[in-house]
């Protein structure tokens, strides 16, 4: 159908790389626990980290009077 670039001869080539990192996200996806050991370092990378940076960025930008923040009347 079609006299395009694609042709069906064109075949794609697995790269055995991406297949073992896909492998090993499916095992943690289904074997991963909380326990005591990894709380602490997924509270941090998941709330204490992300807050931080926006902490830090809504400062930043008070400071600077951005015109977003200013306009929002949140300042």
């Amino acid at each position: 159908m079609g006299d395009g670039a694609f042709t069906d001869a064109m075949h794609v080539k697995k790269n055995p790389y991406v297949e073992e990192w896909n492998g090993r996200r499916e095992i943690t996806e289904k074997a991963f626990e909380v326990t005591q050991d990894n709380l602490l370092p997924l509270i941090l990378m998941c709330v204490a980290f992300p807050y931080g940076i926006y902490h830090f960025t809504r400062k930043e930008m008070l400071i600077k009077k951005d015109p977003r923040v200013v306009r929002s009347g949140v300042a």
